[in-house]
């Protein structure tokens, strides 16, 4: 009867073992799909930055990390978006250095909104380079402009969608303020 007993004991070894091993290549397998998985997010992230240096060539500065932001402003032809506090601080923003354009766009709608007309919705400016917009929203009872450069017109259809998209990444930047 002694080698039944080392028999079954060896068959248990032999299951646990080749368990272990089984759960041992299964973490290792997720690890490398996790690795993979963060690998492609960064090429696409920079990817998405390149795209942005070549749909706009006329770009001022650099693009800025905030990948969010700026799939918002590939998917809807934006050159560049900058949401700006009232003060004219930049919160987040597609451009490197995006201080000048939050704080003259920002300046622009107040003094248009309190010395010639009142109760503004918007501003939309024309120029040779583009299109500008300057948009109004209060998030967090703060309230805030959305600064759009396209090349092309938005329509309103479009321009609420922008706008709703934005208003669902700012969450994660309030916290900023």
């Amino acid at each position: 009867m002694e080698p039944i007993y080392i028999f079954l004991l060896m068959l248990f070894a032999g299951f646990l073992l080749g368990f272990a091993a089984f759960r041992v290549y299964k973490i290792k397998k997720e690890e490398e799909e996790r690795k993979a998985r963060e690998e492609l997010e960064q090429e696409i992230i920079e990817g998405l930055i390149e795209l942005k240096k070549y749909t706009t060539p006329d770009i001022d500065g650099l693009a800025s990390d905030k990948y969010d932001l700026l799939e918002v402003a590939l998917e809807n032809d934006i050159s560049d978006v900058t949401i700006a506090t009232e003060e004219g601080f930049p919160i987040v923003s597609t451009l490197k250095n995006p201080e000048e354009d939050a704080a003259k766009y920002s300046a622009l709608f107040q003094y248009i909104n309190n010395n010639i007309l009142n109760d503004l919705l918007k501003i939309n400016l024309k120029s040779e380079n583009g299109y500008r917009y300057v948009i109004p929203i209060v998030k967090e009872n703060e309230k805030l402009y959305i600064i759009l450069k396209s090349n092309i017109e938005i329509d309103n259809i479009s321009e609420k969608k922008i706008v709703k998209d934005i208003l669902n990444l700012l969450d994660k930047y309030m916290g900023n303020l």
